[in-house]
């Protein structure tokens, strides 16, 4: 933070509002009855397993999508039954599961947006690979309560594609 305040040269008031409301939300399973957490994260594993794994399609990542938001939900529906919030693990796991559901809404965004086949994931609809040279990486940004996507060219800075930094002696084998 003190890099932030020397780099902008000015420090900010906080904002007690999105303070109090950033308290409210992350406190709100503390005031619900406790719910099935494992169920919920069970049902994500495997939705991301079946829609969003290695093998993928457009029919499936709207799946997904369609999916995490009812999960979302669900988890947002229950709590962990108490408000004490000494040693509460019960409260940190249903605060990693919302993040992991984030996290996996990002993911299947992202994996729609590209139409191509990459590394280690494959989209059947998509089988082919793009052009090296035109790769590009997708950048998404929380802006209110939705998702933005784009995509920004890669640079390649050190090896282009179709180049090597390896010389004629370091490709031969010793015999």
């Amino acid at each position: 933070m003190a890099a932030w305040v020397n780099s902008s040269g000015q420090w900010r008031t906080a904002d007690e509002a999105v303070i109090a409301q950033s308290l409210l939300q992350h406190t709100a399973p503390l005031r619900q009855a406790a719910g099935d957490l494992e169920a919920i994260r069970e049902a994500l594993y495997e939705l991301m397993w079946r829609d969003v794994g290695i093998l993928r399609t457009a029919a499936g990542l709207r799946r997904a999508q369609q999916g995490l938001v009812r999960l979302d939900a669900a988890l947002s529906r229950i709590g962990v039954g108490h408000d004490d919030l000494a040693f509460n693990v019960a409260w940190h796991d249903w605060l990693n599961l919302k993040n992991l559901i984030a996290v996996s809404q990002v993911i299947a965004m992202a994996a729609l947006e590209r139409e191509d086949s990459r590394g280690a994931h494959f989209r059947e609809d998509f089988p082919e690979t793009s052009d090296l040279h035109k790769s590009s990486y997708t950048v998404v940004r929380q802006v209110g309560n939705g998702l933005q996507i784009s995509r920004n060219p890669v640079e390649f800075l050190r090896v282009r594609p179709g180049e090597t930094i390896l010389t004629e002696a370091t490709n031969a084998i010793p015999e």
